[in-house]
């Protein structure tokens, strides 16, 4: 026969119909043809957007003539063509005509039949012979068919499974159930090169499912989609073409492996296609047909590393798809290595190392990796839980690190460099992500700066999926309450004796805020704490920028933190200070106390109280000397002789002032077993300031002093510059200030900065006055103004109480102008009688002429004569000169007799007494009856013999409320009575105490029921009441 044509039968559309493509020209996509066959009519498969189901046995023709065929070379003439011009022809699969012809096999098979239009044909006049001998060899065939009962005449066949091309089951169910199987397929249509649709050749059914090729992505194409613009990214075509040619109709087998993000619904699965031929990713990788696909490379049946030696080699060639491409192949040329030490863990996917070859610690966050986000409550605990598995696996450790990209800084974040950092061989991001405490980064596919162990993560992050592990559980995690055991001091004492009985508790350090202070967590009982090592002392270290530390403190927090931060260690509790924070011994290891190791590297020194209370004292004092003898840290320049005697100073003055602390404590017991003696400090003085009675400032009038004053004050009165305009004055600063009265500029101290900011309360140094000015009366001090000490020494009267606001303060006016005329404007000679370790010097003073120091001829004396003072002997100067404290005494009782000053109207202490007197007697007096009563049953106790008998009732009396309860009152009232004697006259205390006190015995009984007093009781009550009254006011 002529007029034969050669082609490929590129699709099957039904048993009676299928396109031909013929040969490729060029980069061009080769002709195609649509062909129905000639005389014959096969049942036809339905359209789902008609909603027009499959004919019997449809399926069966289309699959016996695309078996034959699909994907096969074959000859073909046309016979005819329709007016709509549609062409039927003749198709045959090898040389022999008569064999050959796949319409008489259809047709002998029993799938197709001779059509209406053929079967009229034979009756035409104009019927050319050999389409005459084709029609009737077709009608043989059927009939052959027919009487055999083949394909579609077997009236007993079963029906085929039904073809469904749409998913309407759970994707998430038929994957799990399905997941890893080969299944029977054949491609039915390719979109683009790396999506296809595919039917699934069920036990049940023929599914329909879209398949998109793991780990690899092809240029898209889409053409003649209703409602969509065409688009043919390039390269698209040709790629689509090559895997036309290879799988279209060809049956293959179907690995599925997972469901894209959000298809869950849709019938899409991403899978692999296996086919005897090769592997189709592979080759439109490594021919430069598509790129590795990030997101589903992981499930690829070659692996990820596979595809990515492929992209490389395609790279490298510029094929394709990489024509323009210019990065660096594989993304890693610009990689750097070295080896390190992690030394912090900053969250769950950041790091610190520290960089031996630089000697420098460096941050990292984990390449390609994010931690699950603190800011959502739902992930917060997985964020922790991260962490925490981050610190376990590498805190300490060594490790390898591969600096991977630079991510520059934007949105707020600052700028990181990203690694991928392994210990061991173990790449920390993997186990992260693997456990669920971490998602992988989507980079773009251009995007080289990424991991270089990117493909392990997404594998790792498919298991986790798979395995729904994590922050892929769908359970929401919040984070841990953790109490603070060091909230307060009372907080800490309640966990104290708990953890002491314990010994060594395991702890982890979460902080270090100094070389011996450390924030610590108790995972066992979920609790944070302040740690401070005991028996230690270590140099403070600068909190910020501008702040200068003590030598040698940096060194020590980082010598702590290198060794200690977010290390396991083992704690031993041995107190709590007053702010709540415990003290104790802190273990890196079993024998390791990290107080010994700053001791023995000279980043400490011994505490000598609280390392008296450490039962490690010993070992604390061994590392200090050995630190010493070897000159380490603190220890360089130090000299051991020098530093015996330092401490022979030291243990001196802590004597004198343990002596001082002692004496002001208890003054009379210390000064008898100190045998203090008079002090004689003698010092011509004048008084430049009396702001109260019991308060005034004294210059010290030596030739020396009165020429550096003079010399200051020129300095002073020299024009001050305008402040600078960023100078705001402080409370405790000394500034130079313009005193109102005279306009003169003095030294001065800002005592209180006011709430307006704008007016200060100042204090003049070397005179003592003081007032309120504004802040332009206000300069900065010169420095070689502030060298010379303040001259205004704060000094009271020795051996007297002055009025004041709670003492006799209707006087106060008076005593001061007494005191002024005594004083004012006059050279005068004073002793320092006592000089207290904190307060105002007390002193006596002496008209400059006297010649002797006769106490009554004093302002002293002469204030206490006059009756503007009270006698006290209870100071520090009465204890170290008694004499002249009773002759203050002397003066003072009689300007009491005569009535003078505060005496003129009585005894002005006697209402400060009576009440303490009146307290103490009600206290007695009140509680007696009811002590009585709380007693009453003791007398039916009985025992063998006194021991036993005074033991029962003494057990009684105590374990009895109502005896017990009074009985603390009536002691209480003891306790007031010798506090009030303390400052009274026990003439006066004696008769006021006890008179009441049986006053108020007889009114107590009468409330509890006892008989009321007779006419001679009230008649006594009464005179005791008038008693009373006499030794008050006499």
């Amino acid at each position: 026969m002529s007029g034969l044509l050669g082609a490929t039968a590129k699709l099957v559309l039904s048993g009676d119909s299928l396109v031909l493509r013929g040969a490729q020209r060029g980069n061009q996509p080769p002709p195609e043809r649509t062909m129905g066959l000639a005389y014959i009519a096969a049942p036809h498969l339905g359209n789902q957007k008609k909603e027009i189901e499959d004919e019997a046995f449809a399926l069966e023709a289309r699959e016996f003539l695309r078996r034959r065929v699909a994907g096969k070379p074959i000859k073909f003439v046309v016979r005819y063509k329709t007016n709509s011009g549609r062409e039927y022809g003749s198709v045959y699969t090898g040389p022999d005509m008569q064999n050959d012809d796949i319409a008489l096999k259809l047709v002998e098979e029993g799938w197709a039949k001779v059509s209406d239009q053929a079967r009229g044909k034979l009756n035409r006049s104009d019927v050319e012979a050999e389409e005459a001998a084709l029609i009737d060899s077709l009608l043989d065939r059927e009939e052959y068919a027919r009487s055999g009962r083949r394909g579609m005449w077997d009236t007993k066949a079963k029906p085929s499974r039904p073809r469904l091309t749409t998913f309407d089951q759970d994707a998430s169910k038929f994957l799990a159930q399905n997941k890893g199987r080969e299944l029977r397929a054949t491609i039915e249509l390719v979109r683009d090169a790396s999506t296809l649709r595919a039917t699934l050749h069920m036990p049940t059914a023929h599914q329909s499912v879209t398949l998109l090729l793991a780990g690899v992505k092809a240029p898209t194409v889409r053409t003649n989609v209703p409602g969509q613009r065409d688009i043919a990214e390039p390269f698209g075509e040709e790629a689509k073409f090559h895997v036309e040619s290879r799988l279209l109709q060809q049956d293959v087998k179907v690995r599925l492996e997972a469901l894209p993000h959000g298809a869950a619904a849709s019938g899409t699965f991403i899978g692999n296609v296996i086919h005897p031929a090769g592997n189709i990713s592979e080759w439109l990788v490594a021919n430069g047909y598509a790129r590795v696909a990030d997101l589903s490379v992981s499930h690829a049946e070659s692996g990820p590393s596979k595809l990515r030696q492929l992209e490389s080699a395609a790279k490298q060639k510029r094929l394709r798809v990489w024509q323009g491409f210019s990065g660096q192949i594989g993304g890693l040329a610009a990689s750097k290595s070295f080896d390190a030490t992690v030394v912090r863990i900053v969250s769950g996917d950041t790091v610190v190392v520290h960089d031996e070859t630089r000697d420098a610690d460096r941050e990292f966050q984990l390449a390609s990796i994010r931690q699950p986000r603190v800011s959502d409550p739902d992930q917060a605990g997985y964020a922790d839980q991260a962490r925490e598995t981050l610190r376990r696996l590498c805190i300490g450790k060594p490790v390898s690190v591969t600096i991977d990209y630079h991510k520059p800084a934007q949105d707020n974040f600052r700028a990181r460099d990203c690694a991928t950092i392994k210990v061991k061989g173990q790449d920390l991001g993997v186990s992260l992500v693997q456990k669920g405490l971490a998602g992988v980064l989507r980079h773009r596919a251009d995007d080289e700066s990424r991991s270089s162990n990117y493909d392990e993560l997404l594998v790792a992050e498919a298991k986790a999926q798979e395995t729904k592990v994590g922050i892929h559980s769908g359970k929401p995690k919040q984070a841990a309450k953790v109490a603070n055991a060091s909230e307060s001091a009372e907080r800490a004492r309640s966990f104290i004796t708990h953890w002491q009985r314990s010994g060594r508790v395991p702890c982890i350090v979460d902080y270090v805020s100094g070389g011996a202070r450390l924030r610590l967590h108790i995972p066992k009982e979920n609790c944070k704490l302040t740690f401070v090592l005991g028996g230690i002392r270590c140099p403070r270290a600068a909190r910020n920028s501008g702040e200068a530390g003590e030598p040698f403190g940096a060194e020590a927090l980082a010598y702590t933190t290198r060794h200690a931060l977010q290390r396991n260690v083992e704690v031993e509790f041995e107190g709590v200070d007053k702010t709540g924070g415990f003290i104790g011994t802190l273990w890196l290891n079993k024998d390791n106390s990290l107080a010994e190791d700053l001791l023995a590297h000279g980043l400490a020194s011994v505490h000598e109280y609280s390392a008296a209370q450490s039962p490690y004292s010993s070992r604390l004092y061994a590392a200090e000397s050995q630190a010493q003898r070897l000159k380490r840290g603190m220890w360089v320049e130090y000299d051991a002789e020098k530093a015996e005697e330092d401490q022979r100073q030291e243990k001196e003055e802590a004597a004198a002032r343990e002596a001082q602390r002692q004496l002001e404590k208890n003054p009379a017991a210390a000064a008898a077993a100190q045998g203090l003696q008079p002090r004689i400090e003698f010092l011509d003085v004048v008084v430049s300031e009396i702001t109260s009675p019991s308060t005034m400032f004294i210059q010290i009038a030596t030739q020396s002093n009165i020429k550096e004053l003079e010399d200051l004050m020129a300095e002073l009165s020299v024009g001050q510059a305008p402040a600078p305009a960023d100078f705001v004055p402080k409370a405790g600063q000394l500034v130079s200030a313009c005193y109102t009265v005279g306009d003169e500029w003095h030294r001065a101290k800002i005592r209180k900065v006011l709430p307006s900011k704008k007016e200060f309360d100042v204090l003049y140094i070397d005179f003592g006055n003081s007032e309120v000015v504004g802040i332009d009366r206000i300069r900065p001090l010169a420095p070689k103004c502030s060298g010379l000490q303040p001259q205004a020494h704060e000094a009271q009267l020795a051996f007297l109480r002055l009025p004041d606001d709670s003492f006799a303060p209707d006087y106060v006016a008076e005593t001061v102008s007494e005191l002024r005329r005594l004083v004012e404007g006059r050279q005068l000679v004073a002793n320092v009688e006592a000089r207290p370790s904190s307060g105002p010097l007390q002193i006596t003073l002496y008209e400059p002429d006297l010649g002797k120091s006769i106490v009554e001829k004093s302002v002293n004396g002469t204030l206490a004569l006059s009756g503007f003072a009270l006698a006290t002997k209870s100071s520090l100067a009465s204890l170290h000169n008694p004499l002249a404290a009773n002759k203050i005494e002397e003066l003072v009782n009689d300007a009491r007799s005569a009535h003078r000053g505060i005496w003129e109207y009585g005894d002005v202490t006697a209402a400060e007494h009576c009440f303490g007197f009146v307290l103490t007697a009600l206290c007695w007096g009140f509680t007696n009856p009811f002590i009585k009563r709380g007693s009453e049953g003791i007398e039916q106790i009985k025992r063998g013999n006194w021991v036993a008998q005074t033991f029962a009732e003494t057990v009684f009396l105590f374990t009895n409320w109502r005896y017990v309860v009074p009985l603390a009152i009536n002691l209480s009232g003891s306790a007031v009575y010798y506090y009030t004697l303390s400052s009274a006259d026990i003439t006066i205390a004696v008769p006021i105490t006890n008179s009441l006190a049986l006053i108020f015995t007889i009114m107590a009984g009468i409330l509890v029921g006892e008989k009321l007093p007779t006419t001679r009781e009230m008649l006594g009550m009464a005179c005791i009441v008038l008693g009373v009254a006499l030794c008050v006011t006499s």
